[in-house]
């Protein structure tokens, strides 16, 4: 039983992706609770909500239209017609759905901001909203259809439609997930649809940052460091082949940052005096390619930018985005726009195009290893060229990979189309941004699976001559799934195996702290 306390304050990266991934398995237990302190919040603010609603002061949604329709009053026995009508007239996205855990973290985000007090949900509406969720009841979202304006309107549409019983929904069933109607999976989880009063205006907001989880998602699980700040290790950093271990002097003359410094004595750690080593001391190259020799500072780089956008994200998760917002202990009421998403768009943006310069070059170290000059892998990285092909044709995966995250990087922030007769005339195409910092994520596990693939087979083509412990280690996990390439075969189910290790972090379970360089 995985239980979250939800408090408004201190939602974390990794606590959203680790709980809203429980979506994605039909046997996960979940409970959701919201702290003491967050229940007299949501009481005052909807006593201060039923207050004005009463009072027949001008507020925007709950007795006015929406958008262009702001200027329109609503009489008091249309409220509950319009809180409805919100909610079906926005469920007009399209493309395919988003997975489970996204719907989830979508659900996370709003309810931890709702904790904040400024909104004025409903305590028995809230648990209602809970107990469906804690059933695994998650409705049918397009991806496609918010420029991130006021909220992610349409996804947040049609994620609320199950909670007043209207819509599809998908719900565990046995080994998998069952499509089936809102209403039939609320009536078995022995729930009641909500019935929206003034405080449904504030369910259509959700949270842009659901969109885009942290580093983890876009390249392979984190995991815990000792301290919450600092860096996680990444699994990319290892396939590289020859790195000098001078790193540290190298480091400091370029005063670099503390993430570039452990990135490389990282790299170095997985390297050293090996065999290998030692039988290339003669070869005769001064320098390598500068896709292992640059490693530190570009993968550095990432590391950099995944920090940041952890920072960028962690704040704005536990933020109030509504609008207008309730202020119960003052008794105001302030229309503001809390709700532009232009810190986590170009925080996702950002992201997104440090992922591509991640792929780009762990793609150029396959590439290295598969050239006819390399002793360590034949043309095809296999001993029986021409007849086989070997792992010949997966560079031309990862390398078409790399190219569409290229085509992805173009920052979706930079782009506003006004919408709603202008009156929302700038916007921040953040729900874009984080569906393509998602994809570029997934390219480059993708690639950077390739590159662990060629590796491995590159050491086996080696021996008897062995690389570092540490590398051994890991060629031996890949191994216990993926076997070595005698012969041509059929080369995804290997990939895929692999990019599950480096989603998962199994091949790199070992913890790093950041410390300031000696």
């Amino acid at each position: 039983m995985a239980e979250l306390i939800l408090d408004g304050e201190s939602l974390s990266i990794d606590a959203l992706a680790e709980i809203s991934a429980l979506a994605l398995d039909p046997k996960a237990k979940l409970r959701l609770r919201v702290a003491g302190k967050a229940q007299k919040k949501i009481r005052d603010a909807e006593r201060f909500l039923n207050k004005l609603a009463r009072s027949g002061e001008t507020v925007y949604g709950l007795n006015t239209g929406f958008g262009y329709f702001a200027k329109t009053r609503i009489k008091p026995n249309e409220i509950e017609q319009l809180q409805r009508n919100i909610i079906r007239s926005h469920a007009c996205g399209v493309g395919e759905e988003l997975p489970r855990d996204l719907v989830l973290a979508m659900w996370l985000v709003l309810l931890n901001s709702v904790c904040r007090g400024h909104r004025g949900l409903s305590l028995s509406k809230l648990d209602t909203i809970l107990r469906g969720l804690e059933a695994g009841i998650l409705a049918c979202v397009p991806a496609r259809g918010s420029v991130g304006a006021s909220g992610d309107l349409a996804p947040s549409a049609h994620a609320v439609l199950a909670t007043i019983g209207e819509g599809e929904c998908t719900v565990p069933s046995g080994k998998g997930f069952a499509r089936v109607k809102a209403g039939a999976a609320l009536q078995k989880a022995g729930l009641t649809p909500i019935v929206l009063g003034p405080e449904g205006r504030a369910l259509p907001h959700q949270r842009h940052t659901a969109h885009r989880r942290d580093g983890r998602q876009a390249l392979a699980r984190k995991r815990p460091a000792a301290e919450d700040r600092q860096p996680r290790r990444r699994d990319d950093d290892r396939s590289a082949a020859r790195l000098p271990p001078r790193h540290r002097r190298t480091a400091a003359a370029r005063a670099a940052p503390a993430r570039h410094w452990e990135c490389g004595k990282e790299i170095a750690s997985y390297l050293g005096d090996t065999e290998i080593a030692r039988s290339h001391a003669e070869c005769g190259r001064v320098q390598d390619a500068y896709s292992l020799r640059c490693a530190p500072q570009v993968h550095g780089m990432v590391w950099d930018e995944l920090a940041s956008t952890k920072e960028i994200l962690e704040r704005e998760i536990n933020a109030t985005t509504d609008n207008p917002l309730l202020f119960p202990d003052r008794g105001e009421v302030i229309h503001g726009g809390n709700f532009h998403a232009i810190y986590p768009a170009r925080a996702c943006d950002r992201l997104g195009m440090a992922l591509a310069t991640l792929a780009s070059i762990s793609e150029r170290r396959t590439n290295s290893a598969m050239r006819r000059r390399n002793p360590a892998c034949r043309p095809s990285s296999s001993r029986t060229a021409a007849l086989n092909s070997g792992l010949m044709m997966i560079q031309t995966t990862a390398a078409a990979l790399v190219s569409e995250c290229k085509s992805l990087s173009f920052p979706a922030s930079v782009d506003s189309i006004p919408t709603n007769n202008d009156q929302e005339d700038h916007v921040s195409m953040g729900p874009g941004a984080g569906l393509k910092a998602l994809k570029i994520a997934e390219h480059a596990r993708y690639v950077i699976a390739i590159e662990l693939y060629v590796a491995a087979q590159a050491l086996d083509m080696l021996k008897p001559l062995k690389s570092s412990p540490q590398l051994e280690k890991v060629r031996a996990k890949i191994r216990k799934k993926v076997p070595y390439l005698k012969h041509d075969r059929i080369l995804s189910p290997d990939v895929e195996a692999i990019c599950a290790m480096v989603k998962s972090g199994e091949l790199f379970p070992k913890k790093i702290s950041v410390s300031d360089p000696p």
